[in-house]
């Protein structure tokens, strides 16, 4: 792993300071005094004390003010278990996946490695573990949904984002709803001499989130997805780059995957009778790129010209005979 380099443990120490003055970081163990279980039609959802509203001696999801509590961490998007793709690797009807209108994108997110964040990191599992230990179903087992390990125990958890929307409950995404966040560092300037083109590129915002136009792992999924448009809207992860822009979903994997970022999310919980399993579920509200992701030589975008020498200069080896 490569060393970051100033400006971006700049970056780091000053997200990790507002994340802290939020009340809500993962990584300051005292915040699971101020959250609480709240139930909420079939799940439950991790919801701040100041917006639960208490029904007498029950407590219950009031949807005007039990907001869910929207969880911060600083971590890394772990390369492996990636799925955090346009469609979510969707290639049709599958045991997990019964149509594309059921499609959760996701990713493992893991010790992001670089000080002093990562020394929160422990703080943030203990936290997490805390919080799903105080929503249990007597008599059922916690499934594999939300923690792992990997290689020698390095614990990861899973985050997923809700793709489409039933029409009526989210706005369309188009040039005026697509909204950059603030920030509190100086966006980074493109480097000018990049003139590589990617496809997005070309597309104006509106076109760039359309059902025509969103990116498939297999275009013959296109005409199941067209058949929402009069039904659902497709919701665009809410990632942000260096420069506080919006994401394009063709450029998902090659900006996220491996990346150390600033995550917002939402926790909830559901009790699967029929295996008597207590399932968590973290679900994605932003992303905010911090550390690009650091590929290999080997894998390194190669630039193509846009027009090619016929003449090419360089010395020929002869081979004598």
């Amino acid at each position: 792993m490569t060393a970051p380099n100033i400006p971006s443990v700049t970056r780091i120490i000053n997200a990790r300071d507002r994340l802290m003055a939020s009340g809500l970081y993962l990584g300051d163990s005292t915040i699971t005094n101020n959250l609480r279980w709240v139930r909420s039609g079939r799940a439950d959802i991790l919801c701040s004390v100041a917006d639960v509203v208490s029904d007498g001696d029950d407590t219950t999801a009031n949807t005007t003010a039990n907001e869910p509590a929207i969880l911060r961490a600083i971590v890394r998007i772990d390369s492996a278990d990636f799925w955090l793709t346009a469609d979510g690797g969707y290639l049709g009807p599958n045991s997990i996946w019964k149509e594309i209108v059921d499609v959760k994108p996701s990713c493992t997110v893991t010790d992001p490695g670089i000080d002093p964040v990562t020394s929160d990191f422990a703080v943030v599992i203990h936290v997490l573990q805390q919080l799903t230990a105080n929503c249990v179903t007597p008599g059922y087992t916690s499934g594999k949904s939300f923690f792992s390990t990997k290689d020698l125990g390095t614990p990861r958890f899973k985050l997923c984002h809700t793709l489409f929307q039933v029409r009526g409950l989210v706005e369309e995404v188009n040039e005026e709803t697509i909204t950059p966040v603030t920030s509190d560092v100086t966006p980074t300037t493109p480097d000018k001499s990049d003139t590589s083109i990617t496809p997005e590129q070309h597309c104006p915002p509106s076109d760039a989130f359309s059902l025509e136009l969103w990116p498939l792992t297999k275009e013959k999924n296109r005409a199941e997805l067209l058949a929402l448009k009069n039904t659902h809207h497709i919701v665009p992860l809410p990632a942000y780059d260096l420069s506080n822009d919006i994401i394009r979903p063709a450029s998902y994997r090659r900006i996220l995957q491996g990346a150390i970022v600033e995550v917002h999310f939402t926790l909830s919980h559901w009790a699967i009778a029929t295996a008597k399993r207590d399932v968590y579920g973290g679900d994605i509200q932003r992303i905010r790129l911090l550390v690009p992701p650091t590929w290999s030589s080997s894998t390194k975008k190669r630039k193509i010209p846009f027009h090619l020498d016929t003449e090419e200069s360089g010395s020929i080896k002869r081979v004598k005979v």
